[in-house]
């Protein structure tokens, strides 16, 4: 994650309120994929072609790699080997309510396309706060 002026330099810099913020704001996430992972699970166990089945499983492993690296980001921020860019309230209200939406979701009713783009519009928004990729 390159620097920028709002980043910490160190995780210790952080503020008791910044990291409540941040903490709602990972919890929120995971929970956006949590359900979206489970909502495609529930999509492969009732879809009956194997082709999209497949296309199925390969979507939810790569949310399932997502909420890993998430976790991981999560960690390394508390064992203070990295650090993040505080999330603004308004940040961590778009996450809770994308958590709301994923909570919310009905699985026939909704594409496996639009469980993955809610997803995805969650990670977007945490990527502002902290780099989830591999560590």
């Amino acid at each position: 994650m390159s620097t920028t002026a709002d980043e910490l330099e160190i995780a210790e810099d952080a503020s008791d309120p910044e990291v409540a913020r941040y903490e709602k704001a990972f919890l929120a996430t995971r929970r956006t994929l949590d359900e979206c992972i489970r909502n495609l699970m529930i999509k492969e166990a009732i879809e009956e072609n194997p082709e999209v089945r497949s296309e199925l499983v390969e979507k939810r492993s790569d949310l399932e790699t997502q909420r890993t690296n998430l976790i991981r980001a999560n960690v390394a921020f508390h064992a203070m080997q990295v650090t993040m860019t505080p999330p603004s309230v308004d940040l961590v209200n778009d996450l809770q309510a994308l958590a709301t939406t994923a909570v919310a979701l009905t699985t026939g009713k909704t594409t496996a396309a639009a469980i993955v783009r809610l997803a995805t519009s969650a990670l977007n928004d945490f990527a502002q706060i902290q780099n989830i990729g591999a560590t």
